[in-house]
């Protein structure tokens, strides 16, 4: 008999705490996802994965897709969580606007396997005639929120020249859109490489210094 109360499952008199039990699955399923692929990943694969019987996971969620679109929301979540850090720092605008892009930068590279079976899963949707606009645009706007409150900072401080934050935001973001994809679908993408491209863009948005 499973009962449920306050956050835990009571399952045959064994108490299991629901919310750890949760993260647990998309922590698990989200490196299965990336090992395996979405279309090669099964609800009963998952539920191999985690150790629990099918009817259990059923539980916690209803489908595959849901499991999938949990995990990316819960890494975005880890992401969002550290624009917070690094855009607070006792920095120039402009530094905490690279050390932002190089975080995400990092991520993306640490997980560059899971990029290949997102990009795969947004096909695969897309050919069935949906659209993952909504979905996508809830996970990047809080990096183009953040970049728009920095930019706006330092053109408001006189450091960064004052051009259109729509438009700066837009070209910040279009350039991570562009790596992103360069290290999903090559296998030479460089971090460096990429890195410094970024710190090339982020520096000409900087006031040039007068003439002496």
């Amino acid at each position: 008999m499973i009962r449920r109360r306050s956050g835990r499952l009571y399952v045959m008199g064994i108490v299991v705490d629901h919310d750890a039990r949760r993260r647990d699955i998309l922590q698990k399923s989200l490196r299965l996802f990336a090992e395996h692929g979405y279309n090669d990943v099964t609800f009963q694969k998952i539920a191999d994965r985690c150790g629990i019987a099918r009817t259990t996971l059923y539980t916690y969620f209803g489908h595959k897709r849901e499991i999938f679109d949990y995990t990316i929301s819960l890494s975005t979540v880890e992401l969002a969580q550290k624009y917070v850090e690094l855009s607070s720092a006792d920095l120039p605008a402009s530094e905490r606007i690279m050390n932002l892009l190089e975080h995400v930068l990092r991520v993306i590279f640490r997980h560059r396997m899971l990029l290949t079976v997102i990009l795969d899963y947004v096909l695969s949707v897309q050919r069935t005639g949906h659209t993952m606009r909504k979905p996508i645009e809830r996970h990047t706007i809080g990096l183009k929120s953040v970049l728009r409150r920095l930019l706006k900072e330092g053109m408001s401080t006189g450091e960064l020249a004052r051009r259109p934050i729509g438009v700066t935001t837009a070209l910040l973001y279009g350039i991570m859109e562009s790596a992103i994809l360069r290290i999903t679908i090559s296998e030479n993408a460089k971090f460096e490489e990429l890195k410094a491209m970024l710190r090339q863009t982020v520096d000409s948005l900087r006031v040039a210094p007068k003439p002496t």
